[in-house]
């Protein structure tokens, strides 16, 4: 969600058809956050989450450097590592949907797997289009 936000900071600028997907992917990252820590206050287990504040502060220390992107080499460079970031995500969720043992978490997690994996193809589709306009230049 932090990643999200300041890459939608960084490509603002340039590159406002961007900045716009990465804050739509950031808000969609905000609310699967919402729906988890939803499920597991009717799970009683609101407790097993890391406090909301605490968590932010520190998300929002990793990912405080802001960069503009200046140009497509720059951009493409820096889709890439987002998408690797996402992969990796969407990784995790596919792992923690598979070995899920609760109906109601596993149903939550299946709609997580699928976001991301929108949200990869998306990312995909705007670093080749990028690479592409690099390339041409």
């Amino acid at each position: 969600m932090e990643r999200y936000r300041g890459l939608a900071l960084s490509f603002l600028p340039t590159r406002p058809h961007v900045s716009r997907l990465m804050a739509t992917l950031g808000i969609e990252c905000e609310q699967r956050l919402g729906a988890l820590e939803t499920l597991a206050e009717q799970l009683q287990r609101r407790h097993c989450l890391p406090a909301t504040l605490a968590r932010r502060r520190v998300l929002a220390e990793q990912y405080r450097l802001h960069l503009f992107i200046s140009d497509d080499a720059m951009a493409s460079q820096t889709l890439s590592y987002a998408l690797a970031f996402a992969q990796h995500s969407l990784q995790f969720s596919e792992l923690m949907a598979r070995h899920c043992q609760l109906t109601r978490l596993d149903a939550l997690l299946a709609r997580f797997v699928d976001g991301k994996r929108h949200e990869c193809r998306l990312l995909e589709e705007v670093r080749d289009q990028t690479q592409r306009a690099a390339v041409g230049t």
